[in-house]
């Protein structure tokens, strides 16, 4: 433990802008996940048929594929009913999770490059 009679007032003043300053980067930090993207239909939308699929399949090339990291692949699964997207191993749990977070995960089928 530091005695703060020994600090004097400017050793406090600093070590409080330390803390302040420690919180303000927590906050403020970009931890590199994009920002959440809402789908123009739901789920069962895009479920209905092989068209609405491929609706979903471009739409979620056109707007979210751009801001994801270490896709090596995106395209409809060979029964048309899900959109395959695969993705480098050192990317896949944070890509993961964000096009979990934004898109029903009866509608993708994520698979690990690695």
């Amino acid at each position: 433990m530091v005695d703060i009679k020994k600090l004097k007032p400017l050793g406090v003043v600093l070590i409080l802008g330390l803390a302040v300053l420690a919180v303000i980067m927590c906050f403020t930090t970009d931890l590199g996940v994009p920002e959440r993207y809402k789908s123009e239909h739901d789920a069962g939308y895009y479920s209905q048929s092989a068209e609405t699929m491929a609706e979903l399949l471009e739409e979620f090339r056109a707007n979210v594929l751009p801001d994801l990291e270490g896709v090596t692949d995106c395209r409809l699964n060979d029964t048309g009913d899900r959109v395959v997207v695969t993705i480098e191993k050192q990317y896949f749990a944070k890509m993961r999770a964000v096009i979990l977070r934004d898109f029903d995960s009866s509608l993708f089928e994520i698979v690990n490059a690695g």
